[in-house]
């Protein structure tokens, strides 16, 4: 086939654009080229996290690959069919371990067999999903188009030093399959109540407790916590990882679905500010009445497009969504759309 050009400056122009088009080029068989990559970012090019995602994709389907290598800016992919297994990959680092998996497992999940993918590296690092949000957030939304989807952390993993691990089990199907009204509801399911996780790993005692404190001010009243359902997770917990790491995570209920927000702690920054932002975050989402949280519809969108099309509701898009539709157009020939609806929502889709 002709090989797809990517322009990696449109839109936001980061890592996602990438990882996109590793995911559709390996599972419909399409070559790309992409330029320009990480081009709106302070240290633009290939970083590690974004090598071991193409380093992995090479190994999964034997790929054809030139320019992976640390700062490149170009790279060339043409992929060989995939080769579902067992697989262990490591960042080296503490980069995400949930942004390399966000470029394996769509391919996988329509993969002639099951596979088992181990991953090592961060599990709970800045601007990126954490563990809790691909496991209960994105996984079950993805099974609910046919593939049976199990993770596993084994260890959590923070910035710079990393040492976290997660295993993800896919059991595929022949076609994704979108049901009928997936996530096109008009309005989210009834709330059902809020949990909250606190890493606070190899940390004072101080910083977890005001964290906690902060979760329970009259201000987040309407998430309904307290300490019999925020749990502290800290260096007495086995297995204790390497290095320090702190995060809070508020799951939110509502029907059958979760949705996470995660913030994460680092030097500088005050607990009460990682505990406010996510609460805020929780709030700010239960008021906008919305079926599916933003981030969550940027990963559904490769998805979604290896499906033949489909729609959904969500928030207002973010520019990872918007660049991820750009991606999934030019691999599919599908027609990408963002309809503004009242309420600060929108429906994006393909068709």
């Amino acid at each position: 086939m002709d090989e797809i050009l990517i322009d990696g400056s449109m839109g936001e122009g980061g890592g996602q654009i990438l990882r996109a088009s590793l995911a559709l080029s390996m599972a419909l068989g399409r070559p790309f080229r992409i330029e320009n990559i990480r081009a709106h970012r302070p240290s633009p090019g290939l970083k590690r996290q974004h090598l071991t995602c193409v380093r992995a994709a090479r190994e999964l389907c034997g790929a054809e690959v030139s320019g992976d290598e640390m700062g490149s800016r170009e790279l060339s992919f043409v992929p060989g069919p995939l080769r579902p297994g067992e697989y262990h990959f490591a960042i080296g680092s503490g980069g995400s371990i949930t942004l390399v998996l966000q470029a394996l497992l769509p391919p996988l999940l329509t993969a002639a067999a099951p596979s088992r993918i181990t991953v090592t590296g961060g599990t709970h690092v800045p601007h990126s999903p954490p563990f809790e949000f691909m496991a209960l957030t994105l996984l079950p939304r993805l099974e609910a188009l046919g593939p049976h989807i199990k993770a596993k952390m084994e260890r959590s993993g923070y910035m710079q030093i990393g040492g976290g691990s997660v295993t993800v089990d896919i059991d595929p199907v022949p076609k994704l399959d979108v049901p009928e009204g997936f996530a096109e509801s008009d309005a989210s399911p009834p709330f059902l109540g809020t949990e909250a996780l606190i890493y606070a790993h190899n940390l004072p005692d101080d910083v977890a407790a005001r964290e906690q404190e902060t979760l329970m001010q009259p201000g987040f009243a309407a998430l309904g916590l307290t300490k019999g359902n925020i749990r502290i997770l800290n260096q007495r917990n086995n297995p204790a990882p390497e290095g320090q790491g702190n995060a809070v995570l508020l799951i939110l209920r509502h029907g059958q679905f979760y949705t996470v927000f995660g913030e994460t702690g680092w030097r500088g920054r005050t607990a009460e500010t990682v505990a406010g932002h996510a609460a805020n975050r929780a709030l700010l989402f239960l008021k906008r009445n919305v079926c599916m949280e933003r981030h969550l519809a940027d990963q559904l969108i490769v998805p979604l497009a290896l499906a033949g099309g489909g729609s959904l509701i969500t928030e207002t898009p973010t520019p990872h969504c918007r660049t991820c539709l750009e991606v999934a157009a030019r691999f599919t020939g599908l027609r990408a759309g963002i309809t503004p609806i009242e309420g600060k929502r929108s429906r994006i889709g393909l068709n």
